[in-house]
C-alpha cells in the first residue's frame, strides 16, 4: 500500500512540476508580447530592458515554485505511513 502512495505522490509532483513550469513560461511569453528575445539556457539575449526585467521576475517565480514543490514533497513523503 505504501508503494502505491509513493507512486501517486510521484506522479502528482511530476505533473505539478512540469505543468507549473509550462504555465510560468506561458505567462512570461504573454507578458513580453511581440518583443524580440532569445532564451539560451538560463540567459536571455535581448536589448529590451522590459524583457530583461520580466525574465528576472519569472525566473525568480520559477525558483520559488521549485522550492515550494520541494518543501511540499518533503512534507508529503514524511507523512506517509
Amino acid at each position: 500500500m505504501i508503494f502505491i502512495t509513493y507512486a501517486v505522490i510521484a506522479v502528482v509532483f511530476v505533473v505539478l512540476g512540469i505543468g507549473g513550469m509550462m504555465y510560468l513560461d506561458h505567462r512570461f511569453s504573454l507578458a513580453v508580447g511581440d518583443r524580440s528575445f532569445a532564451v539560451k539556457g538560463r540567459r536571455i539575449e535581448t536589448d529590451d530592458p522590459f524583457v530583461r526585467s520580466q525574465f528576472r521576475k519569472f525566473h525568480a517565480l520559477r525558483v520559488a515554485y521549485s522550492l515550494l514543490l520541494l518543501a511540499l514533497l518533503l512534507l508529503a513523503v514524511s507523512n506517509v505511513g
